[in-house]
């Protein structure tokens, strides 16, 4: 067999990784990190994600279950100050953890990769097109959220700015979503393994008034975070054809391959279902790419919904919300089936067998 190089050791690299390595292929991961889990500075942090484990563990080849993968137990919307508590299954959310630490789901991965038989460098930066185009074809590329991938291989992508925050918190897994006049998107803040961490987003610089508002209001419910971080990322959402399989000879995985919900940016779950499609493109191009459409097919509807919803002044946006949220907590079983179409928004969600 041939050997794989693949580009970036979160999520999508090491299921691609994985699944490469126990086709028979020699891998190796170029990470430009020392280790991993992302950058040290923000991590761990907490993801939250509509997932069904089971299945999706059966698609990618690796079990997903506690402590990696944990249901959540309870979702808190905010919505311009009109509170809306739900179960956290009534919205099929999990929660993961991000970074080194044993628990989280990253080192998970990278302990399957090990035993599968993957080899890493830590350390090795490869972010311009010179460096892209030296390497061979069909090298996965799962680079995350950095700017400069997208740029070197053309891929349209959207800058998000905002601050974050993490600090020790016990409690059985939540989230809490805030939508509120500061952004065109939302905030969240989640728990995990004795960990809270929050993010507050925009694609505008948000003001620091923003941030203390928030933190603020994180505190009336009981999460208190010592200290705030300016952050600048990317997301995949610019363009209406943003999700692609490949650009020129190299397959793309994860958040570079646009695999990602428009509308709440969801990314674990796009990002485990990317590694494997990767890794079925070494053999079946084809055949990746028509599973990789199929999984993305209601991204276009979710753009323009998602269009359409910045189009609106926070006026008329503080009303619908409020009627949607609210229509859902009081008639739960009616909207089910409503909100089950809504989450297959979410590259796969709902699509594995």
């Amino acid at each position: 067999m041939a050997e794989v190089i693949v580009v970036g050791a979160g999520l999508a690299g090491l299921v691609a990784a994985i699944n490469c390595a126990r086709s028979g292929h020699r891998v190796w991961v170029l990470e430009k990190g020392e280790w991993v889990g992302g950058d040290p500075r923000i991590r761990p942090t907490v993801d939250v994600t509509p997932m069904e484990p089971e299945k999706l563990g059966r698609f990618i080849g690796i079990d997903l279950g506690p402590p990696f993968v944990v249901p959540t137990r309870e979702f808190l919307v905010d919505v311009y100050g009109k509170r809306f508590l739900f179960p956290g299954e009534y919205f099929s959310l999990h929660s993961v953890e991000r970074g080194s630490r044993s628990t989280s789901l990253d080192s998970y991965l990278y302990e399957r990769a090990r035993e599968a038989g993957v080899e890493f460098e830590f350390g090795a930066e490869v972010g311009s097109r010179e460096e892209f185009s030296r390497l061979p074809a069909d090298t996965i590329v799962a680079t995350g959220l950095e700017a400069e991938p997208f740029l070197a291989l053309g891929r349209p992508y959207l800058d998000v700015f905002g601050f974050v925050a993490a600090a020790p918190h016990q409690g059985e897994p939540r989230i809490l979503g805030y939508f509120d006049r500061h952004t065109r998107y939302y905030h969240y803040c989640a728990n995990l393994h004795g960990t809270a961490f929050a993010l507050a987003f925009n694609t505008r610089p948000l003001p620091g008034s923003a941030c203390r508002e928030w933190a603020g209001r994180l505190e009336e419910e009981g999460f208190r975070f010592p200290e705030w971080r300016p952050h600048k990322g990317v997301v995949a959402t610019r363009g209406i054809a943003a999700p692609t399989l490949f650009a020129g000879n190299k397959i793309l995985a994860g958040t570079l391959a646009g695999i990602q919900d428009p509308l709440f940016l969801f990314g674990v779950h796009g990002s485990l279902l990317s590694g494997k499609i990767a890794a079925m493109a070494i053999e079946d191009k084809e055949r990746a790419w028509r599973l990789f459409r199929r999984f993305t097919s209601r991204y276009p509807y979710m753009w323009l919904y998602k269009r359409i919803f910045d189009l609106q002044s926070h006026f008329a946006r503080r009303p619908g919300l409020r009627a949607a949220f609210g229509a859902l907590s009081r008639f739960p079983d009616l909207f089910r089936p409503l909100l089950g179409g809504a989450l297959k928004s979410v590259p796969g969600f709902g699509m594995l067998d």
